[in-house]
């Protein structure tokens, strides 16, 4: 069963009060925590993670599976809904900015397709759509700058489900996307910060 109100652990900077806004979404199984290993991506920020509503094993997750890197639509469906508006309760007058690992980038993916007016873009690590190919809408991420980072030795996510993301960001979604490959596997890319970094900084002037 999945929990009515959200739990969120925030990573403030001092400096930038009023600054880019980050919202963490962790991997399946994980917690609210693992956004601390993620940090150094963002650089000077203000970062919120938020705990996945379903239990799954030592942790959470965001949505119920069909198979590896596909969602049962009426969970996604559900469960996307419910974090928008844990997020939306929680934002100021600054668009946050998505990110998330694994099951996340998953559910930040779907959380941008559903309302792409409440984000100012998306940073998705190790992760993919968890929809059929029918399911991705034509500019459905219209001029929304996307950044896609991927181990080259991941093996956890089917190979043709990251293949599924990348045709869909540099086509059909009409999105401004960049694509970051690492040597690494399906773990945080802390390796590529500086480019994370560098990716963010540009997008968010």
């Amino acid at each position: 069963m999945s929990r009515d109100n959200a739990i969120v652990m925030r990573y403030d900077n001092p400096d930038i009060p009023s600054g880019r806004d980050i919202v963490y979404l962790h991997g399946r199984g994980s917690t609210e925590r693992e956004a601390g290993f993620a940090l150094p991506l963002f650089g000077r920020a203000n970062v919120r993670s938020y705990r996945g509503p379903l239990p799954q094993g030592p942790g959470f997750a965001w949505f119920e599976n069909a198979g590896i890197g596909v969602a049962l639509p009426s969970s996604l469906s559900g469960e996307t809904s419910k974090v928008g508006d844990w997020i939306a309760a929680d934002t100021g007058r600054q668009r946050p900015w998505l990110c998330g690992f694994s099951n996340g980038a998953a559910m930040a993916a779907s959380l941008l397709l559903s309302n792409p007016g409440a984000y100012s873009g998306l940073i998705m690590i190790g992760g993919c759509f968890a929809v059929e190919d029918s399911d991705l809408p034509d500019n459905g991420l219209l001029d929304k700058p996307v950044l896609f980072c991927r181990g080259q030795f991941d093996d956890v996510i089917p190979r043709h489900k990251f293949e599924q993301a990348e045709a869909y960001l540099s086509g059909p979604s009409g999105a401004r996307a960049t694509f970051i490959p690492y040597e690494g596997g399906h773990e945080l890319p802390l390796p590529i910060k500086a480019a994370v970094q560098g990716w963010l900084g540009a997008e968010s002037r």
